[in-house]
């Protein structure tokens, strides 16, 4: 909803960045209604060329780091050293021009916990 709100429409090419995600059918759903063009590293590559990436966590991460660094925008959603070495790796190529979002967790939090907002409301 907040890359909606900014502007980004369906014609939107989105990449995910994660590890396996529990139940990702359900969870991804809404996402993917919203983002059809949504990728991961499982939709972009073959079975087989992820297979030697498989059981090893830090070789599927710098996948997902490689995508992420050639982004056009870059979305962080957590803390951590993954986004903080992207920011800066970015920055770095891009001459400091590199086009990095970083929402503000807590005013998150308290737009989505306010039951007034109607866009969470069945019709």
């Amino acid at each position: 909803m907040m890359l909606r709100g900014m502007g980004f429409d369906n014609t939107t090419f989105l990449y995910v960045a994660s590890g396996k995600i529990y139940n990702a059918a359900k969870y991804m759903g809404p996402l993917r209604q919203m983002f059809p063009l949504l990728q991961t590293k499982d939709t972009l590559a073959l079975s087989e060329e992820l297979a030697e990436f498989e059981g090893y966590s830090s070789r599927l991460a710098a996948l997902d780091y490689t995508i992420c660094v050639q982004s056009e925008v870059f979305v962080t959603t957590q803390g951590g050293n993954f986004p903080h070495f992207l920011m800066g790796h970015r920055c770095y190529l891009l001459g400091g021009n590199a086009k990095t979002i970083k929402p503000d967790k807590r005013k998150l939090v308290l737009s989505f916990d306010d039951p007034n907002i109607r866009v969470f409301a069945r019709s």
